[in-house]
């Protein structure tokens, strides 16, 4: 027996249900092949000659008489091995304040894995035969009853040898007497569907849709495909604010000296930590003319190159007494910029990942903050490429539909700009990530994005477009392009439309007379 594995002791043979003749617990238990795959605070899960079991540390024994997580396991893998939408469970026992549950190994990658080494090589026809599988996968755990809240890609396996999906990892599952219902059925999926929006393509999830509209066929309303996925984008809004600081936010390397905060990415070399501390003590080195993208007063943005290699370093300034005073009070802007920028990039927001960023403490000072990014190439080539899509008519109508989606995304994700300039935005219409937006300094990260402030975005994005007076009609094809996303607007798109025409027109004044 392995003794550095925390083992619960094995429960004698009258304390078990088999139902696998090939399982046997001593035997298990005194191998010294079983190894720990997963621990948990009342849970621990091992694997040993193609079973996994799973341990669960009971509470006290007025609570374990009515939630006992192994059983309920057992209970909902022996119905869904019926069709052969689970792993085969082997047995269930009950000993010393400790319950188990033993299921068969399956051969084959979890979904995540399976969408990320094997789905890209895939044609066109063998995904509509996986996406096939996948739906009657879907609706046949629903015509068992079960209901499924920790529905995520590593909850699920490809069985290549049968070329089916199974559901595993049960204990939060809820078993119905009877087939899931329609309210139950969609709100499976709004736990189903945000796994999947940024590991596969659009058509493919609408391959999925229709496909599962004839076996449900309320799916084919459109409101209630919106319902589904506005109760999807919450529960993944809750999960980013919750998960956010340990899965992305944990890489982070920080270090003090004195009041100088240094925030570095663990990819980041250690050099350029070096490179922005000298620029905050001597920043007239770097000052060259060519080098500087941006000088106001609040900000100065350059370009820097160091072993071949360009980064975009945007430093913050001190513009007065009573600003330096609020910024004692408040989140520095480098800080928030950079953490803000992370918490994108965990909503799959296309963004650059920041590097390195210093906040020296002193906001008097004529530099007191700085972050260094990597490349993009978002000034004026930028600029002219936008500017000549928009002269074309087809090409226009894409870059103003994509626009939409983008910005309609960040705001169904929790995301509010708040200087929503196509300036702010690096257009590569070559890459699958067509947008990447930067200049986070004005952006909030919310559990939902008010109307105002989505207004407040589009406003800002027309009248910038407008601006160039390339295109005619853009604040009615963009409003419209974001009306048929969000359907909340559909009643009243004729006075939005008429109030943001006043707004954009306002806002273009504005612009023309500071010029």
């Amino acid at each position: 027996m392995n003794r550095h594995l925390p083992l619960p002791p094995c429960p004698s043979e009258k304390n078990w249900e088999i139902c696998d003749p090939a399982f046997d617990p001593e035997s298990l238990w005194n191998s010294e092949s079983m190894r720990l795959v997963k621990e948990a605070a009342r849970r621990k899960v091992f694997c040993c000659k193609g079973y996994y079991i799973k341990a669960f540390k009971l509470g006290h024994i007025p609570i374990s008489l009515f939630r006992d997580p192994a059983r309920k396991e057992w209970k909902i893998a022996t119905r869904l091995h019926i069709g052969s939408y689970t792993a085969p469970p082997a047995a269930y026992g009950k000993s010393g304040g400790w319950s188990y549950f033993v299921a068969s190994e399956i051969e084959g990658p979890d979904l995540e894995s399976f969408l990320c080494d094997e789905w890209p090589g895939l044609t066109r026809t063998q995904k509509k035969r996986v996406i096939n599988l996948f739906f009657q996968f879907i609706a046949g755990i629903s015509e068992f009853g079960v209901f499924q809240p920790d529905f995520h890609l590593n909850n699920v396996i490809f069985d290549r040898r049968k070329e089916r999906f199974v559901l595993i990892d049960l204990h939060r599952a809820r078993l119905f007497d009877r087939p899931l219902n329609i309210r139950e059925r969609f709100d499976q999926l709004s736990y189903i569907m945000p796994p999947l929006w940024d590991m596969v393509r659009k058509w493919e999830i609408l391959e999925f849709t229709s496909l599962l509209s004839q076996k449900w066929p309320e799916l084919k309303d459109r409101k209630q495909r919106y319902g589904i996925q506005e109760r999807a984008l919450k529960r993944m809004r809750r999960h980013w604010d919750k998960k956010g600081t340990r899965r992305i936010l944990k890489k982070t390397v920080k270090t003090r000296h004195g009041k100088t905060v240094i925030l570095r990415s663990e990819q980041c070399p250690e050099h350029l930590s070096d490179l922005l501390i000298s620029f905050v003590k001597h920043p007239e080195k770097l000052q060259s003319p060519e080098n500087i993208l941006k000088n106001s007063r609040h900000t100065l943005c350059l370009k820097i190159s160091t072993e071949s290699t360009k980064y975009f370093l945007k430093t913050y300034r001190s513009s007065g007494n009573l600003k330096s005073i609020f910024y004692l009070f408040k989140t520095p802007r480098v800080l928030r910029a950079w953490h803000t920028s992370r918490n994108l990039l965990l909503r799959h927001i296309s963004t650059p990942l920041p590097l390195v960023a210093i906040h020296t403490g002193n906001p008097w000072k004529s530099i007191y903050g700085a972050m260094l990014s990597p490349w993009i190439e978002a000034g004026d080539s930028n600029t002219a490429i936008i500017k000549q899509a928009l002269k074309h008519r087809k090409q226009g109508d894409r870059l103003i539909k994509d626009l939409a989606y983008f910005l309609w995304q960040m705001h169904e994700k929790g995301v509010f700009h708040g200087d929503c300039k196509i300036t702010n935005f690096c257009f590569n219409p070559a890459d699958k990530n067509r947008f990447i937006v930067f200049d986070l300094d004005s952006t909030r990260i919310r559990k939902a994005v008010k109307d105002r402030d989505r207004i407040s975005d589009i406003t800002d994005m027309c009248a910038s477009m407008e601006m160039w007076r390339i295109r005619e009609h853009i604040t009615h094809d963009f409003l419209i392009h974001y009306i048929r996303l969000h359907i909340p607007w559909e009643k009243e798109s004729t006075i939005l439309l008429k109030n943001l025409r006043k707004r954009v027109e306002t806002r273009l004044k504005r612009k023309r007379n500071a010029c």
